[in-house]
């Protein structure tokens, strides 16, 4: 049954003002078991607000919030286990790095859910084989690791809990370009191969058409779109009027279309690849063919079959 929020509000009182403002109105939605969907929204949208209520942080001050069927804060559902079940990754979850040594700082979530030591290490230990950290940094101090490889000893330490659900806000945020592929990775990975549901809050627009099958967006506290993600990226105008971007590959897409490019495709063409991939693709394929003696391809050319090959949307 998953996760499913009904008409959920939370107000914030301002000690300034005399009426308390809404930091959420209204919110419904569900997640289900098995979905990679992406929050998105401008800064102060209630993204983080909303967040905090999936793993019982906060308390609505209003409405329902069910899991798995059972009303969370109905008086009865154990706090412990929700937190267990859906995990929230803070932006830099490496700064709440604290124990001496890799896999004691790993350990550490299991131990509070009342794990044996063996126990502890064991799912530690799992975890660790999981998102790629080498036997050998066990006893490690995670604060002389990289920033990469700090950010998966975080993220190991919630994983060690085995949630079901995994709520990361901005995950990528301070990662070189190869740290931030890498963990979209393991993000694909355990989404597909180990069937852990993603929520992902993200800025980036371009990450979140690579990664996410579902975009849930909010504007001053209220869920006003949540569809496939091929959908709300092709209302453009709305998402312009709050403040946000439609990837840069949509972007390149409708360029060319202007252009008169693409006349034989349909509106419900799948866009699928960067602007900066196509550019560099494109301008490494042409220095190849040229070096070959053949014919560089057209921009339509090889606009479609770098869009073919990508998989930010879904057939």
């Amino acid at each position: 049954m998953g996760i499913v929020l009904k008409n959920i509000s939370y107000q914030y009182k301002d000690q300034w003002q005399k009426e308390k403002q809404y930091a959420i109105r209204d919110i419904s939605f569900s997640l289900e078991k098995g979905e990679y969907a992406a929050l998105i929204g401008h800064s102060g949208s209630g993204k983080s607000t909303l967040l905090q209520h999936l793993n019982g942080l906060l308390r609505p001050v209003s409405g329902e919030y069910l899991f798995d069927g059972e009303n969370v804060f109905g008086g009865k559902f154990p706090l412990q286990k929700l937190r267990q079940k859906v995990a929230l990754c803070f932006q830099y979850p490496e700064y709440q790095l604290f124990e001496e040594t890799v896999l004691k700082d790993i350990s550490f979530g299991p131990k509070n859910l009342g794990f044996d030591q063996h126990t502890c290490e064991e799912k530690a230990r799992k975890a660790m084989e999981l998102v790629g950290i080498a036997p050998d940094l066990e006893d490690a101090s995670p604060f002389a690791l990289s920033g990469g490889q700090k950010r998966r000893v975080a993220l190991a330490g919630i994983l060690a809990m085995e949630p079901e659900y995994l709520i990361l806000d901005e995950p990528v945020a301070g990662l070189d370009g190869k740290g931030k592929d890498n963990l979209f990775s393991l993000l694909r990975y355990l989404n597909e191969e180990k069937k852990i549901t993603i929520l992902l809050v993200s800025h980036d627009m371009d990450d979140v058409a690579a990664n996410a099958r579902r975009v849930l967006v909010m504007n001053h506290g209220e869920l006003i779109m949540d569809d496939t993600t091929e959908k709300v990226f092709s209302r453009e105008k709305e998402l312009k009027t709050i403040g946000l971007a439609i990837p840069q590959a949509l972007q390149f897409y409708n360029s060319l279309k202007s252009g008169g490019y693409f006349k034989n495709v349909s509106e419900t063409w799948n866009k699928k690849k960067t602007v900066e991939t196509a550019q560099a693709e494109r301008n490494g394929k042409t220095a190849q063919a040229e070096r070959n003696g053949k014919t560089p391809l057209t921009v339509e050319e090889l606009a479609i079959r770098i869009l073919e090959e990508n998989r930010c949307f879904e057939k």
